[in-house]
């Protein structure tokens, strides 16, 4: 930045202030050689420019509070679907970089084959039901069905009172679990939470498979009254599978038994021997099977 002051070496009794040596200037056509002013009658100098380094005065930057982070706690789904906690103490991590969530060590104990096998029915329209979450097409009878099945849910419970109209589950996670290819109580507790955003309680889980599977029954119901819904996307159901499977799950047996039933009713000569090497079992479980088939 340049001022004009008057200059040192000026012999004058009385020294120029700023304002008259502006005035002097402009009145006597002074001209500027240099950082000197020079007035050009006399020659005489009658001014300098001094030069002086612009400073800018020094902005003090507030510096940022942290703020501490809100620490959830984490669960992870044993083996029966129960939640179980594993969060721990939050370590600070570095300025800038996420925080880093281990996933959680599975148990290495082997599972224990004793006691009825877990129940897995086949969703063999998971796939089918997505067309009805995005394009827009008309849901209604699908929402029938949930809805219908979450008050069937609500008289399975077996209570001696009268319901009050209030559904034990919520028919959003019904159809959640409907778009699972395999619906069980163990796939239902990996997509189900609470209202807490926490993993749901296994008896809960539980609930809504068997709604889930009620709902299941009554599609299958309708999309084989209205198999126009399903050649709008080419899609092609085995709707005898499906009730065979959902018959054993009914009757409290496995798909292996039910199908070694069928073949010892339509085949008399077939040997129990053959029908337990068919299906991995022991001679003795195969024989079983064979006198429960003859019986019914």
């Amino acid at each position: 930045m340049h001022h004009a002051v008057p200059c040192p070496h000026h012999n004058t009794t009385s020294p120029l202030t700023l304002a008259e040596l502006r005035q002097v200037r402009d009145e006597n056509q002074s001209i500027r050689c240099g950082d000197s002013i020079i007035d050009k009658r006399t020659g005489e100098i009658v001014g300098c420019y001094i030069r002086k380094k612009l400073l800018h005065e020094p902005h003090i930057h507030l510096t940022k509070i942290g703020k501490k982070v809100a620490h959830r706690s984490r669960y992870t789904i044993s083996d029966d679907g129960s939640p179980v906690r594993v969060d721990s103490a939050p370590e600070t991590a570095p300025h800038g970089s996420a925080e880093i969530i281990e996933f959680p060590s599975q148990s290495t104990s082997n599972k224990s084959n004793a006691g009825a096998k877990p129940g897995v029915l086949t969703n063999p329209i998971s796939g089918f039901l997505q067309f009805f979450r995005f394009d827009g097409h008309a849901t209604h009878w699908i929402d029938d069905y949930i809805t219908g099945a979450c008050g069937l849910q609500v008289e399975h419970e077996g209570s001696d009172s009268l319901t009050t109209g209030r559904f034990n589950v919520a028919p959003s996670d019904v159809r959640r679990v409907l778009y699972l290819p395999k619906i069980s109580t163990e796939a239902a507790a990996k997509v189900l939470c609470n209202h807490n955003l926490m993993p749901m309680n296994v008896r809960q889980v539980e609930r809504v498979v068997q709604a889930a599977r009620i709902a299941l029954g009554g599609l299958m119901f309708h999309l084989e009254r209205h198999p126009s819904l399903l050649e709008q996307f080419d899609c092609r159901i085995d709707f005898n599978r499906f009730l065979f499977e959902r018959k054993a799950q009914l009757s409290g047996i496995s798909l292996e038994q039910m199908e070694a039933m069928s073949l010892f009713k339509q085949d008399k000569t077939i040997s129990v021997q053959d029908v337990a090497s068919r299906f991995g079992v022991h001679r003795n479980t195969a024989s079983k099977w064979k006198q429960v088939a003859m019986h019914n």
